[in-house]
């Protein structure tokens, strides 16, 4: 197992992932309130919120909602309205 840290946006999104072989399984990660544009899903991707709250892709995300399941080629865009913790699965 090895562990990969990402920084994005000047250090306003930051996350640790769980890296099998060359392929990222999982991530969890920290984001400041703001607008974030990552672009196109690769691979698909599920973004769960754990705390705060985020609007992904039009969608307001809490902790209490279901995970938004970003398919491959969809644009990732992400609105933390707080400052907000996420997970990410790949698949």
């Amino acid at each position: 197992m090895d562990i990969k840290k990402n920084e994005y946006f000047d250090g306003n999104v930051v996350s640790l992932g769980y890296v099998e072989g060359d392929i990222t399984q999982i991530t969890a990660g920290l984001i400041k309130k703001g607008t974030y544009d990552f672009g196109k899903a690769d691979p698909r991707e599920t973004m769960k919120c754990t705390s705060g709250e985020m609007i992904i892709n039009g969608v307001s995300c809490t902790a209490d909602n279901a995970a938004a399941v970003i398919e491959v080629g969809v644009q990732i865009n992400i609105e933390a309205t707080v400052d907000s913790t996420y997970t990410c699965t790949y698949f």
